[in-house]
């Protein structure tokens, strides 16, 4: 049986503002931001971060097919980008909270993502099959 990782997992779920394009907000998250705040990551112990991007073509066909499996109140959410972070403890959390280059990055996030909505999970990975 497979046993949960020591990692913690955090799936942060984010929206961009309605008036940044798609386009733009994944270029500015994927590339700008991402150069900036991995440094910021590294130095505070970060051990793994993923960026999963949420294309809108990809989530109407997807709650059709929810639809045709019989899953009516199933939800496919409009989350534009979703960071997951494997930290090893809070301390991380809060060593980066407190770092005065994330919180201006935290500042310039303001200018692309809608911060009043957004979803997020916390728990342990268990990896049941892993093919490489």
């Amino acid at each position: 049986m497979a046993t949960p990782s020591e990692l913690i997992k955090l799936d942060v779920c984010l929206y961009k503002k309605d008036d940044v394009s798609y386009e733009d907000f994944i270029e500015w998250i994927t590339k700008t931001y991402a150069q900036e705040v991995i440094p910021i990551m590294k130095k505070h112990g970060m051990a793994k971060w993923v960026q999963t991007v949420n294309p809108p073509h990809f989530r109407e066909p997807f709650r059709q097919q929810l639809e045709d499996m019989k899953r009516p109140l199933w939800t496919v959410p409009d989350y534009d980008i979703v960071h997951t972070y494997y930290i090893r403890g809070h301390d991380v959390l809060n060593g980066l909270r407190g770092d005065p280059k994330w919180v201006e990055l935290e500042e310039e996030a303001l200018k692309f993502c809608n911060m009043s909505i957004g979803h997020i999970v916390i728990g342990h990975e268990i990896v049941h099959f892993e093919n490489n």
